[in-house]
C-alpha cells in the first residue's frame, strides 16, 4: 500500500467519531421530541466523548503524517479551548489545499447527522 493510499483510508477513530455524532444527534432528537431536558450524564458524554474522539483522531492522524506532539502538551485541554482554530490549521499544515475535502467531509457528516435527527424528531413528535 502506497503512502497516498494509507493517508486516504478511514481510520478507526474516524469511524467512531461518525458513529458517535450520529448516536448523539439521535439522542438529541429523542430528547427534543419528548420535550425533555437532556440529562447531565448525557451532556458530559456528549461534550467529553466528542473531545476524547477528536484527540484520538488527531493523535492517530498525526502518526500517519509523521507529526510529533510535544509530550508535555495537554492536548485535551488545548483542544477544548481552541479546537475551531487548531484543527483547520493542522489540516492545512498536513494536507495543504486538500484539507478542504476533510473539512467539508466533517461538515457533511455533521449536517447529515442533524438531518437524520430532524427526520427522527418529526417521526417521534407525531
Amino acid at each position: 500500500m502506497t503512502d497516498a493510499e494509507r493517508r486516504f483510508r478511514l481510520t478507526v477513530p474516524t469511524i467512531y467519531l461518525c458513529v458517535f455524532l450520529l448516536l448523539v444527534q439521535v439522542a438529541n432528537a429523542f430528547y427534543l421530541s419528548r420535550g425533555v431536558e437532556p440529562s447531565l450524564a448525557f451532556e458530559y458524554i456528549n461534550t467529553y466523548g466528542l473531545l476524547w474522539l477528536m484527540v484520538w483522531w488527531l493523535k492517530e492522524d498525526s502518526k500517519r503524517y509523521r507529526i510529533g506532539w510535544l509530550p508535555q502538551l495537554d492536548l485535551g485541554l488545548f483542544l477544548s479551548m481552541v479546537w475551531m482554530l487548531i484543527l483547520p490549521y493542522y489540516l492545512f499544515k498536513t494536507r495543504g489545499i486538500k484539507a478542504l475535502i476533510t473539512i467539508l467531509s466533517f461538515v457533511a457528516i455533521l449536517v447529515g447527522t442533524y438531518l437524520i435527527a430532524f427526520v427522527l424528531f418529526l417521526l417521534l413528535a407525531s
